[in-house]
């Protein structure tokens, strides 16, 4: 028989959040000898010390409490599908979803979710957070969200995914390049002149593996962390690069003409998906956002195979 309340989880939940029993009760509109009541209460039943209450510097949770907060998110989050079904089954969407979204795909991919999927959907409450795709990972494995937009090459092992875009890596060529009419270019023809790289984490620990793995080894003189400065560099004739994402128009923010050449010869993709956790169901919100992308997938490789 479980003894401990959902309130109790909830009171728990909040004071691993705000960091304090103070600011936990503040969130909550309990008074904080209430709050640090219902949390003495809750490791009485479960027999364990959850908090280690730290003297005007708030709590810190102990081993047991580390997990114990993984397990009360999940069962929360499980509280809630169970509140949001009745609407579900009316075919309504309803309810919270927290999407994680890799930095380098939020330009591509939070406007279209927004205009297209939340905006249609009122009873939803969508909320997107940029950030780094292993790390959005990370806090998604900790209760924080739903799910993450990202690339394959980015998922955790412990995390399940579903692809929604093919992303076969491309080179990008000033558009006066001797090879930027060529059609296709092998990467080994590459091997000699200045790369502008992405300097990003996850292009580090994946992209260049990759590109080594296929035969080049870039020789880096100018990087930058962000995708249109790159492509600026690459426009004003500094090097050539190779990325994934293909924005509709060849041009650079500063109106230079670009190239987009195909890779002649074997180089492995860095497909777009929607990872979530293995060890969930996903609710009926998360299944019709992961359809979404899937749709909106498709479109965009059928734009692009047009062009």
């Amino acid at each position: 028989m479980v003894n401990y309340t959902f309130r109790q989880l909830q009171y728990f939940v909040a004071v691993a959040d705000k960091g304090s029993l103070s600011g936990a009760a503040t969130a909550c509109h309990i008074s904080q000898a209430a709050m640090s009541q219902a949390i003495g209460e809750l490791e009485r039943i479960v027999g364990s010390q959850l908090l280690v209450r730290l003297r005007a510097r708030g709590v810190v949770l102990t081993a047991v409490g580390t997990q114990f907060l993984l397990d009360a998110r999940e069962l929360m989050r499980h509280a809630e599908e169970v509140q949001n079904r009745i609407g579900e089954r009316n075919a309504t969407l309803s309810g919270p979803l927290v999407i994680g979204c890799y930095s380098g795909l939020s330009a591509f991919w939070m406007p279209v979710i927004c205009e297209q999927f939340s905006k249609p959907n009122p009873g939803l409450d969508v909320r997107i957070i940029e950030g780094d795709g292993t790390e959005l990972q990370e806090r998604m494995l900790e209760g924080y969200l739903d799910a993450v937009l990202t690339h394959t090459r980015h998922v955790l092992p412990q995390v399940q995914s579903t692809t929604i875009m093919a992303g076969r890596p491309y080179v990008l060529l000033p558009a006066g390049h001797v090879l930027a009419r060529s059609g296709r270019v092998k990467l080994a023809d590459l091997a000699d002149e200045d790369f502008v790289s992405l300097d990003i984490p996850s292009v580090r620990d994946n992209q260049m593996v990759n590109l080594r793995m296929s035969g080049l080894d870039p020789k880096i003189a100018w990087s930058s962390s962000n995708l249109e400065t790159v492509r600026g560099m690459v426009a004003r004739g500094l090097g050539y690069t190779v990325l994934v994402q293909r924005p509709p128009v060849n041009l650079s923010y500063d109106g230079l003409p670009l190239a987009i050449v195909e890779i002649d010869g074997p180089v492995g993709n860095s497909d777009i998906c929607v990872a979530h956790t293995a060890s969930v169901r996903p609710s009926l919100r998360l299944r019709a956002f992961i359809a979404f992308c899937e749709r909106i997938g498709v479109e965009r490789e059928v734009h692009a195979a047009s062009r």
